[in-house]
Order: C-alpha cells, then structure tokens, then sequence
C-alpha cells in the first residue's frame, strides 16, 4: 500500500491579491453548503470576517491617499491564506477516505478546490522502447512534471532509485540485453506531495551492438 495520498487537493490560487479574494468566496459559498463538511473550521463567519478585513484592506491600498498600507494588507490577507489553508488540510483528509475517485470529486469540488494525481493505481500509461546505443532504454511516462523512478531485476522483489527526471522521459543504461527488468514512476506533485507508484512494467532490450 501507497504511504502517499492517492489524490492531492490543490487550491490554484491566483497572484493578484484581488483574485485570491474572489478565489477566498468562492471556497467561503462552497463550503457554506458542503455536505461533506458540516462543521467547518474556522468556522464560515469567522473566515467571512477575515475575507472582509481583507477585502476592506485592499480597498484601503487604493484610497488617494492610502489608508492602509501594503504591509499590513498582507497580514490581513495571510489571516484569510491561513483559513483556507486550514480547509484544504481537512479536505485532504476527506479525500483520502474517498471509496473512489467521483467521491474524492466531489469532495474536493465541495470546498471550492480541485484534484490532482493519478486516478487509480497503475491507471497512468508508460511506454520503454529499446534505446539509440547499445545497453539503453527509453522510458517514457504519462503526467506532466516530473517523476521519480525505480527499476527492479525480479518483477519488484528488490528495487534500485534511478534519477528522477523533470520532463517525464529518461534513458536508462546499463542494461543487458535479452534481460527483463522491470520500471515503475511516481509524479512529484506540489508541496512535497506525490503520486501513487504506477504498476511495474516489464521490457527487455534487444542486442542492437
């Protein structure tokens, strides 16, 4: 069994502190009526109030002269940051409880958040072709970013790191050929999170020396 959650909530928050704002009552509308989360914390009125201290501090930024300075709007909208990022924790853990991915779906959409990773174990698609030299192989993965590999010898008894790639396609040498081995990936997700391990997939190379 994976150590690391299958899905990942992931909040996709904008730069402009404007839109963060618009993104903050979007989660606060969601999860008003949430079903799966009846008893939010912070609770909605407290992160209501907090939306509006920030909302009031932006607009303060804008006032000719100012009435608010950057600093302390920042603080204003770290206070909000915080109780979102306080939801997506709690949403994360309804997530991984998910029987299955539509659940997990509708979970994460009922926070105002969205999912990433790999919908079920081994669902990803890989592909190793024999290599352009002598002893290589060419892995390629399915997902974007990067990955990080392991290649086995004996159907994944015992396991060896290989490098991890940032483009999702890697050459492997050292290979004998007409030798099976056996390769499997997981995607580096955001904040230290990752992928489930995809299943291991089986290649032997030919003798192209």
């Amino acid at each position: 069994m994976s150590e690391f959650p299958k899905y990942i909530v992931v909040l996709k928050l904008p730069r402009a502190v404007p839109k963060i704002i618009v993104t903050a009552n979007v989660i606060k509308k969601a999860i008003s009526s949430s079903i799966y989360y009846p008893t939010p914390n912070p609770s909605v009125s407290t992160f209501n109030t907090h939306i509006k201290n920030a909302t009031d501090a932006q607009a303060g930024t804008k006032t000719k002269p100012p009435t608010v300075t950057p600093e302390n709007r920042d603080k204003a909208v770290n206070t909000m940051l915080e109780d979102i990022k306080n939801y997506r924790v709690d949403c994360q853990k309804l997530v991984n409880a998910a029987p299955d991915h539509a659940t997990a779906l509708k979970i994460a959409q009922s926070f105002g958040m969205h999912l990433k990773g790999s919908t079920s174990r081994g669902s990803r698609k890989d592909e190793i072709q024999d290599g352009t030299e002598p002893g290589t192989a060419i892995y390629k993965m399915k997902g974007e970013g990067a990955h990080m590999l392991q290649i086995s010898y004996d159907a994944g008894a015992t396991h060896e790191v290989l490098d991890p790639t940032g483009n999702g396609i890697t050459t492997i040498r050292g290979l004998t050929p007409n030798k099976n081995f056996w390769l499997r990936n997981r995607q580096i997700l955001t904040r230290g999170q990752y992928s489930e391990w995809t299943d291991w997939k089986k290649f032997s190379i030919r003798d192209n020396s």
